[in-house]
């Protein structure tokens, strides 16, 4: 370091740098594994009355994982309940992308301010013996030795240097940990504004997000409840956007862009900004790692970049906790930046599809969008492809980097696929209580149980050992269990689900041993013993 310090605070097991949405979200997350935990953040008051959010959906994935820490039932309880996405042009209706035909323990996306998610979570963190420091600037990063080594300051000017086991950088777009740690942060340039605001709205608009394409440009209404819409537009990247207009100007526009005829009031607040886009080159440096938008920006159209720094959380935090209590090996954390990645990419594709739908303003492009719209309804795409993308439900890991990232996924589950735990319909009081920081075998009759299905059941429990719980799905109802012959099949099998609900392995109820030695590869002890098996080694992308 360039300088003594003042103060030494030891060495935490995870210092995690930004006290955002993600940075909240992991330190739940790894509080609940029981690993020691510091959050620390350079502003020196974290403002709950900010108006200027961004992001405003939680989408039905995230929704899933976000159970994990305790706030969901909160959140919906303060959020508005939306159902699906529709597009309209020329005033018609275009096709309708469902959210209640996913599968999920939530079928509904919720649209809540940013700012409303963190005030939960502060809570949430509160209660589970975390704190926030405030005024505390990442200064200085060496990462070269075992330990990374950084130095605090403090708004009173005092240095303090920490050498946690592990940080963590969630300290957004134009984050210090990327800096220090040199990674480049390549993107492509989006040479536009995007002016955002809410306003009081009144129409026919109900529990729908809506895009509105016409030949006067984009206009995106989201549903906030309570008679207020967000409404978005793509602007010159000069002036001052839709500050600058009156409301009778706003009103004009929405007036030209709208399918449906909608009335505003005096906006609520306004901003302008232009988005940075951009993928870091890496998301793990050593004992360094990245997640929400200090990894990735995107532009923020579709509620998109906070739902996928989400899944970066849950991704990484079962690992990380893994790895420090001694569970797991530390390769399982390679797979991070490689899965994750994946992810980046496949959510940008996503973005940049609506992004080139909206520039269709001429007359010949824009009818062509709207046919192909037209016909992607027709043949049922809104529900088996677009709704698995929007809401991140249809994620795989561990797919060929030569796959296209725009395309149904499979109906069978296969290893890295997301796995529903249990059908919807299960209420929550009738399940059993999982350990989300473990892996856990779930045993599937098939179509029909078996006569000798308690001697199955014997004999995967004695083969799992303590190694993962299993939970036999042949104890749910039979109506239950045929919402999950299109997931698992009518053969039994025994499916390894990862901590964040992705599937990590496969295996005929026949082979309970291929699933135990595969929970065996992932601790610490295997290393040596799979480095000489003839087996070879189990590929991380699923596990």
């Amino acid at each position: 370091m360039a300088e003594q310090t003042n103060q030494d605070s030891g060495e935490p097991g995870v210092l995690i740098v930004g006290a955002g949405a993600a940075g909240l979200m992991l330190a739940c997350d790894l509080l609940q594994q029981g690993v020691d935990v510091r959050v620390v953040d350079r502003r020196e008051l974290l403002d709950n009355g900010d108006p200027h959010s961004r992001a405003v959906l939680i989408w039905p994935r995230m929704l899933e994982l976000l159970h994990r820490i305790g706030i969901v039932d909160e959140l919906v309880g303060l959020g508005f309940r939306i159902t699906g996405v529709s597009y309209f042009s020329s005033g018609r209706r275009l096709g309708t992308v469902p959210m209640d035909t996913l599968g999920t323990a939530r079928p509904y996306t919720l649209s809540l301010p940013q700012r409303e998610i963190e005030r939960v979570l502060r809570k949430r963190h509160e209660e589970l013996g975390g704190r926030i420091e405030l005024g505390l600037t990442l200064e200085e990063l060496d990462n070269s030795g075992p330990l990374p080594v950084a130095l605090l300051r403090h708004s009173s000017g005092a240095a303090e240097i920490v050498r946690p086991q592990w940080l963590v950088g969630a300290d957004g777009v134009g984050s210090a940990t990327r800096r220090l740690l040199g990674i480049g942060y390549p993107g492509n340039s989006f040479e536009l504004g995007i002016s955002i605001g809410d306003f009081p709205v009144s129409g026919p608009n109900g529990t729908h997000v809506e895009y509105h394409y016409s030949r006067f440009g984009l206009l995106p209404v989201i549903p906030m409840g309570s008679g207020v819409g967000r409404l978005a537009s793509i602007v010159p990247p000069v002036g001052d956007g839709w500050q600058s207009l009156s409301r009778d100007q706003l009103q004009a526009i929405v007036d030209k862009r709208a399918s449906l005829p909608y009335t505003i009031g005096e906006p609520k607040w306004i901003r302008t900004f232009q988005p940075r886009p951009g993928i870091a080159e890496r998301f793990r440096d050593g004992r360094c790692l990245l997640v929400g938008d200090s990894a990735h920006c995107l532009v923020p159209l579709g509620g998109q970049g906070l739902n996928l720094g989400i899944q970066d959380v849950f991704n990484v935090s079962w690992k990380l906790a893994g790895v420090i209590q001694g569970r797991l090996r530390d390769s399982v954390l390679d797979s991070y930046d490689t899965e994750r990645r994946v992810a980046a990419r496949q959510v940008t594709a996503v973005v940049d599809k609506q992004i080139l739908a909206a520039r269709q303003v001429k007359r010949w492009p824009s009818l062509l969008r709207d046919t192909v719209m037209t016909l992607g309804r027709w043949a049922g795409l809104g529900r088996r492809l677009a709704a698995p993308l929007i809401s991140q439900v249809g994620l795989a890991y561990g797919e060929p980097q030569t796959r296209s990232l725009l395309r149904p996924q499979p109906r069978r589950a296969r290893p890295g696929q997301r796995v529903p735990f249990y059908p919807p319909s299960s209420p929550a009081t009738a399940r059993p209580a999982l350990d989300l920081s473990r892996h856990m075998v779930l045993l599937w009759p098939g179509r029909r149980v078996r006569a000798d299905w308690g001697s199955v059941r014997a004999a995967v429990s004695g083969a799992v050992g303590g190694r993962a719980p299993v939970h036999d799905l042949a104890e749910l109802p039979a109506g239950e269990r045929r919402q999950l012959l299109a997931t698992f099949g009518g053969r039994p099998v025994l499916a390894v689900v990862r901590p964040d609900g992705h599937l990590a392995e496969l295996s005929p109820v026949s082979r309970p041993g291929a699933v135990a030695d595969f929970l065996r590869s992932l601790a610490p002890e295997a290393v040596n013993a799979r480095s000489t098996s003839a087996a070879g080694p189990t590929s991380l992308a699923s596990a």
